[in-house]
């Protein structure tokens, strides 16, 4: 897992990850929990994030590059 460093409480956060029948979901990142509960879904195959998007579109493309 990836974290971005000097982040800003206001600036939009995201995250996602990679379901094992590969299709590619995007989040708001909200805390921790978030990723937490989905590294333990048996479900889940990769998880990237937190990182710093525009909106879902741009967060779906920077998850795209990295786990896609």
């Amino acid at each position: 897992m990836k974290y971005l460093k000097n982040c800003k409480m206001n600036d939009l956060q995201w995250w996602g990850y990679l379901h094992v029948e590969g299709s590619l979901q995007v989040k708001r990142y909200f805390g921790p929990e978030d990723v937490k509960e989905a590294m333990e879904s048996p479900f889940v195959a990769l998880v990237y994030g937190p990182f710093m998007a525009d909106g879902r579109e741009q967060a779906l493309q920077i998850l795209s590059e990295h786990l896609g």
